[in-house]
């Protein structure tokens, strides 16, 4: 009988962490997912969880809709990791559900809609990608171009912020990205560049 993705996490808790695999080791853990080996799965979702909550969180700017996200990320990888041909990365596979889901959720949103990344549970926002400041007035500096950076982000069409999630926190290459939102690379450049444009001018 095929188990559920729920009783598939809650055995979770019965595997230690591992240091990250190389990629034969991951390949094997996608071949054995594939084959039905529940516990494989969870390896990988041990694996991928927090990159893929981060970059739910940066696309989302809203924590708990964040892990809603992640959630129903790995529900259909569990769903469909059979379909999955191993021609392309795993991550590759994970990181187009994740936008997927992602960009589905911002589509939905009123346009007037605004979140914060301000969360204790957070180890990924903007701002952590910006430098420390020791004296107080570079704290609050730094805290105000958190704030715009944020601001900005907002106001980026879904499509755009996706391919600068992909670019500058997940280091993809063109090509890559291509591969993970499906368009032709032409598509990605021009959204990169358009998406740039757009924080040049709100940021000033």
């Amino acid at each position: 009988m095929e188990e559920s993705f729920e009783s598939v996490l809650l055995t979770n808790s019965r595997i230690k962490p591992v240091d990250a695999p190389d990629q034969i080791q991951e390949i094997a853990w996608v071949a054995a997912s594939r084959g039905g080996d529940t516990l494989a799965f969870n390896r990988l979702v041990l694996k991928w969880e927090r990159p893929i909550y981060n970059l739910a969180l940066r696309m989302l700017q809203d924590p708990e809709e964040a892990a809603e996200s992640t959630q129903e990320v790995f529900l259909s990888a569990f769903k469909n990791i059979r379909r999955f041909r191993q021609e392309a990365r795993f991550s590759t596979w994970l990181y187009r559900i994740a936008m997927n889901q992602c960009i589905s959720r911002l589509r939905r949103r009123p346009a007037e809609t605004h979140y914060s990344l301000d969360d204790s549970r957070s180890d990924a926002s903007i701002g952590s990608r910006l430098p420390a400041s020791e004296s107080h007035e570079g704290a609050f500096l730094l805290e105000e171009t958190r704030n715009r950076v944020r601001l900005a982000l907002e106001h980026l069409p879904p499509e755009q912020r996706a391919v600068l999630e992909l670019k500058f926190f997940q280091d993809l290459t063109f090509e890559e990205i291509a591969s993970v939102i499906q368009v032709p690379l032409s598509t990605v450049k021009s959204r990169l560049y358009a998406a740039l444009e757009i924080l040049k001018v709100r940021l000033g």
